[in-house]
Formats: C-alpha cells, sequence, structure tokens
C-alpha cells in the first residue's frame, strides 16, 4: 500500500478531475455486502498497489484491502474494503461499477488536475411538435442502469448505457392522432375501428378516440417518420422510464417501474387494476367524470389519463401498463448474455411496457417482449410512443 502522504496526494488530483485518462479496467463490482464490504471479480490476480472505484467516469473511492475468495470455478473473486473520497458518492456505489488500475510509473497528465470546461446547453423540458401537435418532454444526457440481472434470461446483464439528449412523447399516440396521420396519407382506417365508427366516419364517442391506437410495426413507423420523429430504441425507451442510477438504492435491485422498485396497486393499467372496484378508484373516478361511465370494462384507457404518481422521472405516463409499446430494436441480446434463444435476431422488433391484459411482472420497464408475427406489417399488437432529435430551435 501507498503511504497515506502519497495517497493523499494521489486521491486530490482525482478528486479535482471529472475526467480520467490512463487508467486499465480490471474487474467490477459483483455485489455490495451487508457488512460494508464488496466482492470484486477481477479480470487477473490483482497485483497493484493501488485499485479505484469508477462511476460515471469518475474516481469515487478506493480498495483499500482485498481478500481472495476461494472459487472451484476458477473465477478470481475477492473481498474488498473501499474507501470512498465523500460521502455523497454513497448512493453511486453500486454492483457493475469498473475498478481500475493506475501504473504508477505513467506521469499523470497535469492537464486532469483541472476541471474542464463543459458547455451547458439547456433544452426546453417540454415542447410541442407543429405537425401532430402533440407534447414530448425532454430525457437529458447521460448514463442509466439498464436491464436486469436477476430477472428474465434476455434482461440480462444490467449495465450502464448512454444517451445524448432526446425528446419522447409524453402519452401514447392515441386513436385520433393516427386518424390525423392516416386522413392526411389517405390510409384505410384499421379494422377494428370499424364497430366504433358512424357512417360519416367519425368515432363514436369520445373515449373510444382517446384510447392508444393499437398498431403494426410498420404503421408506428410510418407516422412517426409523417410527425418528423422516429420510433425510440429500446435504450431510449427504457432511460425514460426509469430511475436515475443517481436514485437507485445501492445493493438493492434496481427500480423496476417508472415509479421505483416495488409495485403499486392503482397506478398503472394492469390486470391488477381490474381485481376489484376499489383498486385505482382514484384513477377510475378521474375518468368517469370526464368520459362518463364508460371505464367499467376491463381495457385500454385514455393516453391523458393516469394518476401523477405514475409518471416516470422525466414524466413520462403510461409506461407500466395501458398498451404494450413498439420500439425500433431488433430482439438480440445484450452484449455479455449467451443466453440461446431462437428468437434472438432481426425478424422481431422489441415491445417494451405493460397492458391492461398482463400482470406486474410483464410490466416491469425492463422486461422485453417481441412484435412481428408472421410479419412487421401485419402484427397489429402493440401501441407506440414516438421521439425526436433535439434541434436548435429547442433551446431555451
Amino acid at each position: 500500500m501507498f503511504n497515506k502522504l502519497n495517497l493523499m496526494i494521489l486521491l486530490l488530483i482525482l478528486f479535482t478531475s471529472s475526467a480520467y485518462s490512463g487508467y486499465t479496467k480490471s474487474g467490477t463490482i459483483e455485489t455490495l455486502r451487508e457488512d460494508g464490504y464488496v466482492t470484486v471479480l477481477f479480470y487477473e490476480i490483482p497485483d497493484k498497489k493501488q485499485y479505484y472505484i469508477l462511476s460515471n467516469d469518475v474516481v469515487i473511492g478506493t480498495l483499500i484491502s482485498i481478500q481472495q475468495i476461494p472459487d472451484v470455478s476458477g473465477k478470481t473473486r475477492f473481498i474488498c474494503g473501499y474507501s470512498l473520497l465523500n460521502t455523497k458518492y454513497k448512493e453511486n456505489l453500486r454492483t457493475g461499477l469498473d475498478i481500475v488500475y493506475k501504473d504508477t510509473d505513467k506521469e499523470i497528465d497535469k492537464r486532469l488536475q483541472k476541471n474542464p470546461y463543459i458547455e451547458s446547453i439547456l433544452y426546453k423540458p417540454e415542447i410541442m411538435t407543429p405537425v401532430d401537435g402533440r407534447n414530448m418532454v425532454l430525457i437529458p444526457e447521460g448514463k442509466f442502469f439498464m436491464g436486469c440481472s436477476d430477472c428474465d434470461s434476455d434482461e440480462f446483464p444490467e449495465r450502464l448505457e448512454f444517451t445524448g439528449d432526446y425528446y419522447i412523447d409524453k402519452q401514447e399516440v392515441s386513436n385520433n392522432d393516427f386518424r390525423k396521420y392516416a386522413d392526411v396519407k389517405g390510409l384505410t382506417y384499421p379494422d377494428y375501428w370499424k364497430d366504433h365508427m358512424d357512417k360519416g366516419g367519425n368515432f363514436t364517442n369520445l373515449y373510444f378516440g382517446s384510447l392508444p391506437v393499437i398498431a403494426t410495426y410498420h404503421e408506428a413507423a410510418g407516422y412517426a417518420l409523417w410527425a418528423g420523429k422516429r420510433l425510440p430504441t429500446e435504450i431510449e425507451w427504457e432511460k425514460a422510464a426509469r430511475v436515475p442510477a443517481s436514485l437507485e438504492m445501492p445493493g438493492k435491485k434496481g427500480a423496476l417501474y417508472s415509479w421505483g422498485s416495488g409495485f403499486k396497486d392503482g397506478l398503472a393499467n394492469t390486470e391488477e387494476l381490474w381485481q376489484s372496484e376499489k383498486t385505482g378508484e382514484n384513477l377510475k373516478l378521474m375518468i368517469s367524470e370526464k368520459y362518463l361511465p364508460m371505464v367499467t370494462v376491463k381495457g385500454y384507457i385514455p393516453v391523458d389519463m393516469y394518476e401523477k404518481d405514475s409518471l416516470s422521472y422525466y414524466g413520462v405516463a403510461h409506461l407500466d401498463g395501458n398498451a404494450m409499446e413498439w420500439t425500433d430494436s431488433w430482439y438480440l441480446p445484450y452484449k455479455g448474455n449467451s443466453v440461446v434463444n431462437k428468437k434472438f435476431g432481426t425478424q422481431y422488433k422489441v415491445i417494451r411496457g405493460g397492458a391492461y391484459f398482463l400482470s406486474k411482472n410483464d410490466a416491469r420497464i425492463t422486461d422485453r417482449k417481441t412484435g412481428g408475427m408472421p410479419d412487421l406489417y401485419k402484427d397489429r399488437i402493440a401501441g407506440f410512443r414516438c421521439v425526436k432529435n433535439i434541434s436548435e430551435s429547442d433551446k431555451k
């Protein structure tokens, strides 16, 4: 180990820098132990004098003691004590963080001792797009934890992902929204609309027009193109749904719903909402007051009806239920996932989110579903919302 003086000098240099250079990744934190230690999976037997804990490209602490755990599989697991540079970093400490080292014979770049200048560009937190007249909310750039390491096999592993700034529709695209697009393009209406339209081609009631449209992938992609937008990747969809990494509890399972880790009856339109009249009573009352008592039947609910507590951290509605939603991502395994799945490939698109006929387990924001049977032109199975890249006009 370094003596205390050397260690303090190094930590001071690292603490005053928001970037790192010349470091080598040597392992990852595998578990946070209840005894205050961490289990680290090293790529090889650790032989460096000092190792650092990295979170979002910032050094937040050091390993201060290392003891190997016997492992018949041959993996190099170690129990490690740690010291954080600041108590505020406690909320950043979690599984999956990188363990790095810097060779002591490398000179520390003095430029890293300065806090780099970062241009601050502030975009409007909410916009209305001109073509479809729909509200979108800003999802700011940054890293977030995606996936789930102890859920379904196709959700593994949980890891950090990064996105730039983008906007996403606050609500699902409704039947009214899709009809506007179909009328402009001269498209045939979906067959399931027939029982809900009068002879003049109008919806027979306000309620049906406000429900999420259920479309094929290509219908959804066509609408997005017309509106000057696109369908979200599943990374973008999950980031919009997920609680930021800094707010997830260290050592606990990541947030599985847009409001947090535990399911709350009555917030989302899943099958649990319809198990009794009392469940979601407030939400059902709000709908009845606006749309009359047509909500008594289990099914989709208007896209503009939701409990405020059900909104995601960024203010996006109905990510946990109501209608499943198309993404633009092929159903492929995550990097680091070696599970064999015949569906993996470029035949099926990933569908995200819960639905009124699915349970709370299927409403988890990390859950992955597939669409495209028999093909992406015919499988009318899910709703959708759009995303848009930022532009100069979106600046404050």
